[in-house]
């Protein structure tokens, strides 16, 4: 047995795999699912519902008529967004909690994921990636292995001695535990049943070679979890915020498409993270 599936073994007494979102997930995939059906399945599930439809209000859907169902949900935003909002709003319990060891307060890790998912989503519409809710998704989910190492890495950390104070969190993990929440989130997503489209930027959102990865999702994912952990969760104003990808390391991808629209890109970011990253969940 592998490092990572030791750390996952009876994981779904931690985190409960969910059940709806991932079947809406796949109902929405399916082209002739009708939208009776696929609103009955989100109903299923009140909180779901009730999520949903505080995100497809927010300002990331951009200020539309009020939305008031499910079933204008796909009829107006489409598909594809089903499967953004399905998964976000399924996400909001598990990514909320404190991860003490990662120095992440209770949503701490909600806002870092959800301020990746949002940037990605906007790089790879100018990048004219092919499946923006695949890319979102993936983002979203990128931290999720940090809920499982978590106590196992405090454990370790008490029983050794070791606290972690500076240098490679990814480092500090190898060093206790011989894998890291990068290759754990992969294995549980894989626990999960969800694509390797998914599971794959996951897998590599902190590879130093990430430029030498052709997935063109690797890349953004790499890239806005970057970018959100520079700028930090904290700052609201973009006026504030000034970046240039050309003078960052080597191990960050370098992106013609980002560069050349680079304040346009933070300023959505920001604008639509500001106010749906308030929203109140249940």
């Amino acid at each position: 047995m592998s490092h990572e599936d030791a750390f996952i073994r009876g994981i779904d007494k931690l985190i409960p795999r969910p059940e709806i979102a991932l079947e809406v997930m796949t109902l929405a995939n399916d082209g002739d699912c009708e939208i009776i059906t696929l609103s009955n399945k989100i109903k299923q599930d009140p909180s779901l519902m009730a999520n949903m439809l505080k995100l497809a209000n927010s300002a990331y859907f951009g200020h539309m008529k009020e939305i008031n169902s499910i079933a204008d949900i796909v009829v107006r935003l489409g598909l594809d967004t089903v499967k953004m909002l399905a998964i976000t709003s399924a996400s909001i319990g598990i990514l909320k909690t404190p991860q003490d060891m990662y120095n992440l307060e209770p949503g701490a890790l909600w806002r870092h994921s959800y301020a990746t998912a949002l940037l990605s989503s906007i790089i790879g519409r100018y990048a004219r990636c092919i499946s923006l809710s695949t890319l979102y998704s993936t983002a979203l989910l990128h931290d999720i292995g940090k809920i499982i190492l978590n106590k196992p890495l405090q454990t370790e950390s008490m029983n050794r001695g070791e606290i972690y104070s500076e240098g490679s969190m990814i480092d500090f993990e190898h060093n206790l535990l011989h894998t890291d929440h990068a290759r754990v989130g992969k294995v549980l997503l894989q626990h999960w049943g969800l694509p390797d489209d998914i599971i794959s930027p996951i897998a590599h959102h902190h590879d130093h070679d990430i430029s030498q990865i052709e997935d063109i999702n690797c890349q953004i994912v790499y890239l806005a979890n970057f970018l959100t952990e520079s700028i930090g969760i904290k700052a609201v104003d973009p006026e504030n915020y000034f970046y240039r990808l050309e003078d960052a390391s080597d191990e960050v991808p370098q992106m013609s498409f980002f560069n050349d629209n680079m304040e346009t890109i933070i300023e959505e970011f920001f604008n639509k993270f500001n106010e749906s990253s308030t929203l109140e969940f249940n």
